[in-house]
């Protein structure tokens, strides 16, 4: 009975294919200039087999050059995911690059709005507490900076989501979802703007006090609020006509859990 060959390996197998590429063509002994080491030098057809010691450092060379090359892929991808977010964020093009650091305060009470913003931002790489803040005043005050750098500041450093949006938009988007062809549903909608790690609503105030535009702002701001999610409001009136605007169940939730109210009501700085 005959008996079963053994498997033969790649390795062998290929010795014997081509034993031209593993056979040396001439070997010599040499003394390596950089390391003081003697070695046999191995010339083959197609490689030279050489310094044991420079062979581990040109491999941990290539090993290096490979991990660099793969940090930077992933820098790369990092930053189109940030770039991305950016787009999808809907922050006007005017203030994407705006920082907190970046806004010019002139007296007390805009530098005192600067260091609550900073704070604010803060929160969002230890864990937001989920608190809003309502910024109202004139127009021109550098409002949307101030809640526009939060947002770029939640999407370039702590890897969040951040939508920038109107009273206007989300009235529209609430009823576009209620035609009979649309593709998501009321309930989606609510669901979608709740789901951001900061949102930015402007134009409070501006809406023509409908009782479904109000149904709608009260239920994205009340989504977020339940679950702890923060949003900044932006309205160009004074406390008492923002309250008006946006109700009592609204204003005072804006409030809770150190949530804050603060007041622009310096001339514009549009000139």
């Amino acid at each position: 009975m005959d008996t079963a060959t053994e498997p033969q390996s790649i390795g062998n197998f290929l010795r014997q294919a081509l034993p031209d590429l593993f056979t040396p063509v001439s070997t010599s002994q040499k003394t390596c200039p950089k390391h003081g080491i003697e070695y046999t030098e191995e010339v083959y057809t197609r490689f030279t087999r050489g310094c044991p010691e420079c062979a581990k450092e040109a491999e941990a060379e290539r090993q290096q050059r490979q991990a660099e090359e793969r940090e930077e892929q992933h820098r790369q991808w990092q930053q189109q995911q940030i770039e991305k977010r950016i787009g999808d964020s809907r922050i006007p093009k005017r203030f994407c690059d705006k920082t907190i650091s970046g806004y010019r305060a002139d007296n007390e009470q805009q530098r005192y709005i600067v260091e609550r913003f900073k704070v604010y931002a803060t929160e969002f790489q230890t864990g937001h507490s989920g608190r809003c803040l309502a910024l109202l005043g004139n127009a021109g005050t550098g409002k949307t900076h101030l809640a526009c750098a939060v947002a770029r500041h939640v999407i370039r450093n702590c890897n969040g989501f951040a939508r920038f949006t109107s009273v206007a938009e989300i009235n529209r988007i609430v009823r576009e979802s209620k035609s009979y062809d649309s593709e998501i549903s009321e309930s989606e909608v609510i669901a979608a703007f709740g789901g951001y790690d900061l949102l930015i609503i402007d134009e409070v105030g501006v809406q023509s006090g409908t009782e479904a535009e109000s149904r709608a702002l009260f239920d994205v701001f009340n989504e977020r609020y339940q679950n702890m999610k923060p949003t900044i409001l932006i309205s160009n009136l004074s406390p008492e006509g923002f309250k008006a605007a946006v109700g009592d169940r609204i204003a005072d939730r804006v409030k809770e859990d150190g949530g804050e109210v603060l007041i622009f009501d310096w001339e514009s700085s549009r000139g």
